[in-house]
């Protein structure tokens, strides 16, 4: 468990109940403390949080309120649980374990992890990470959620670089490729020379990367969660790119393919 002095920070009700990895702490200071108090320990207070429901296989809305099933309820002093339930299924829920302080509030305990409940959400980079790279990216994602921020980075990294390679194995076979100037080049200077070939969010944000090795070699693991969502979303955005240009790409070849077969019925009419 979490030491006295664990840095707490403040965000929504909801993150914390997500994203936050087990072990976090939120303060219940400020602007947040009544909500927090009141969302997570009493059920008369309704909260609806958008997730996956593994059950259901879909996208949902969960419920915490006493009337729908779900609970907020003291297990000891200070130790409370919570549950919601799915909308589409009041047999499906989510199950959370708080410890309650004056000043705080830290997350001991979920129930499906966060790695299940963001399973949907990067299911669709399947096809373009491959299973390898997929499953590195599920990794990431379980070991960031229970606290290991280093290796998380590890796994966000070598998925970094797959998507550098690939790229570059399209460049290479362009006779003007400058090939010594790219092995010669930090990941910077490379990510410039196969800029024709990157996602654009991917060539704006080439400090991802630096970020990502400072993360393996420097950072601490608690640095390394904390950064680990932006980062996360960094590689989901440049993955999105990835995915609509290929559907543009998909498109374009069946409209190309229609448009020539049109082209030929409208020939052999006109022959006619």
């Amino acid at each position: 468990m979490a030491e006295e002095n664990t840095p707490v920070k403040e965000i929504t009700p909801e993150e914390f109940f997500l994203e936050s990895p087990l072990y976090d702490k939120v303060t219940l200071k400020g602007d947040n403390a009544y909500t927090f108090r009141f969302t997570i320990k009493y059920p008369k207070k309704r909260l609806t949080i958008d997730s996956y429901c593994p059950y259901c296989l879909n996208q949902s809305v969960f419920i915490n309120k006493e009337i729908e099933g779900s609970h907020s309820q003291i297990v000891s002093d200070g130790l409370h649980t919570t549950i919601f339930r799915c909308s589409r299924d009041n047999e499906h829920w989510i199950g959370f374990i708080f410890l309650f302080h004056q000043d705080w509030v830290q997350k001991i305990g979920q129930f499906p992890s966060i790695a299940d409940l963001q399973k949907a959400e990067i299911e669709k980079y399947h096809k373009i990470l491959g299973n390898d790279k997929y499953k590195e990216f599920t990794k990431a994602i379980g070991l960031a959620s229970h606290g290991v921020g280093i290796g998380s980075f590890v796994y966000l990294r070598r998925i970094f670089e797959s998507l550098i390679e690939e790229a570059h194995t399209k460049a290479s076979t362009a006779s003007e490729f400058k090939e010594e100037d790219y092995i010669k080049g930090r990941m910077a200077e490379k990510i410039v020379l196969l800029k024709e070939h990157l996602p654009g969010f991917l060539i704006e944000n080439k400090s991802l990367y630096s970020i990502l090795s400072k993360g393996v070699h420097e950072l601490s693991e608690d640095e390394c969660i904390k950064f680990f969502p932006v980062i996360k979303i960094g590689i989901e955005i440049i993955l999105d790119q990835k995915l609509e240009s290929k559907k543009i790409e998909e498109k374009a070849l069946k409209a190309k393919e229609a448009i020539r077969e049109i082209h030929g019925e409208l020939s052999q009419t006109t022959e006619k």
